[in-house]
């Protein structure tokens, strides 16, 4: 975040030009053998003659907080002097383009980026003893690159631009190698509509030791394609704060019509690992959808296991126009799974194994779900249905190609691989 400030104080004032080139920011420049060398300070006065410009930073403070608009710069952290340490609130860069954070160390900042695009932040730590935060506001075409955050929350959010394009913008957001702990989560907001398309890719990232929720997001009727691949969530420790899929609708949500475009989005979580938490994944909506978008969710060739309650936990109650597909994966050692009130919803499995369950395998209540292919339970227990229990008209449709196996599944009072309320069927 203090990156951030300095690059304001980089951009802040106007009609001089200074020509590109590399200048140091040290609070002690008389131990800096590089030139020119200045406190952050001297720069904060006009750093928008600062385009096309590399800042070294080597042991910095801010005292105050900035707003910086830049073009061009990259700040980058010396070695083991790169710490830039904030007394206040940090700063704020908006309205800037090209920027590159890089190898910094930045401790107790609050930093905002907004209205910015291409923006990338390489090798960087986050560190604050208090929770403190990144907020992104509408910045396009990000790179997020092997950051480390400890107590800090990354908060994303798209809004709409503000009048509809001849033809369908797309910008894209990328996060790799990230680590996130010690209360450190990722709240993402879509609510851009219809009027851009963006493509979201999260990339080997770690979330761990959460109090909150680790990672959530809150999808308003919008355009986008969601890849979550190689990445893990474990440890949250209290109940309630699970990884949340939210889909919400707000009103007025922007809608741009473009001739051959389907209006389709798509969340995929592929080989990634869910464990050690109070619950798994939790798919949801609080109101019904408008019905603008088109949503499909794949979990794909993932892993949840020794979550506490369940591990896959969907309530279909207002949801419509969502197909959820669950293929190649395994919930071994949870609670239970369950998927509620889905009988509006469109949900398969394909390839999945229930396993080693405390409180029924898989429970279906007032739904309905398609087999495609292999579905497997064992050594589940429960008190009504070890493996599978099905209640309230629920009803499990088989393909051509599906296969059931029930495998020493035990229920203390009745149905122990099964269990079919009176009203319930498969077809």
């Amino acid at each position: 975040m203090s990156l951030l400030l300095v690059v304001v104080l980089l951009f802040f004032s106007s009609s001089c030009s200074v020509s590109s080139g590399q200048y140091y920011v040290s609070d002690d420049c008389s131990s800096v053998t590089q030139s020119p060398c200045h406190p952050l300070s001297v720069y904060v006065g006009d750093m928008s003659q600062y385009n096309n410009t590399i800042f070294y930073f080597i042991g910095t403070t801010i005292s105050n907080g900035f707003s910086i608009t830049a073009k061009n710069v990259t700040l980058h952290g010396m070695d083991q002097f790169s710490n830039v340490n904030c007394r206040n609130k940090g700063f704020i860069i908006h309205d800037s383009s090209h920027i590159n954070i890089s190898s910094l160390t930045i401790r107790q900042c609050i930093v905002d980026i907004i209205s910015c695009n291409n923006v990338t932040i390489t090798n960087s730590s986050f560190i604050t003893n208090t929770v403190s935060s990144v907020r992104l506001d509408t910045v396009f075409d990000v790179k997020i690159l092997s950051p480390v955050l400890v107590a800090y929350i990354i908060n994303i959010w798209f809004e709409p631009l503000p009048v509809c394009s001849n033809e369908l913008p797309h910008y894209s957001l990328i996060l790799t190698n990230v680590t996130l702990n010690n209360n450190s989560r990722m709240e993402l907001t879509m609510r851009h509509g219809t009027s851009y398309k963006l493509s979201i890719t999260i990339d080997n990232v770690e979330f761990s030791n959460l109090v909150k929720s680790p990672f959530l997001y809150s999808i308003d009727d919008s355009l986008f394609y969601f890849l979550v691949t190689n990445s893990s969530f474990h440890d949250a420790i209290t109940y309630g704060y699970e990884i949340t899929i939210s889909f919400t609708s707000k009103q007025n949500i922007f809608d741009c019509n473009y001739p051959g475009v389907e209006k389709t989005s798509t969340i995929v979580f592929e080989d990634c690992h869910f464990y050690h938490n109070p619950r798994a994944l939790n798919i949801k909506s609080d109101m019904y959808l408008p019905g603008t978008i088109n949503y499909h969710l794949i979990i794909r060739s993932c892993l949840l296991y020794d979550n506490i309650n369940e591990g896959i936990f969907i309530d279909g109650t207002f949801l419509r126009l969502i197909q959820i597909d669950i293929t190649d994966t395994e919930l071994i050692g949870n609670g239970g799974n369950k998927i509620l009130n889905s009988l509006s919803t469109s949900i398969s499995l394909s390839n999945v194994t229930v396993a080693n369950s405390t409180s029924t395998g898989l429970t279906l209540d007032a739904s309905i779900v398609t087999i495609k292919n292999n579905l497997i339970f064992k050594n589940n227990t429960g008190v009504v249905g070890g493996g599978l229990a099905l209640n309230d008209s629920s009803r499990l449709i088989l393909s051509p190609a599906a296969n059931l196996k029930f495998i020493d599944n035990h229920a203390s009072y009745k149905g122990g691989g099964i269990y079919l309320e009176e009203s319930t069927r498969a077809t």
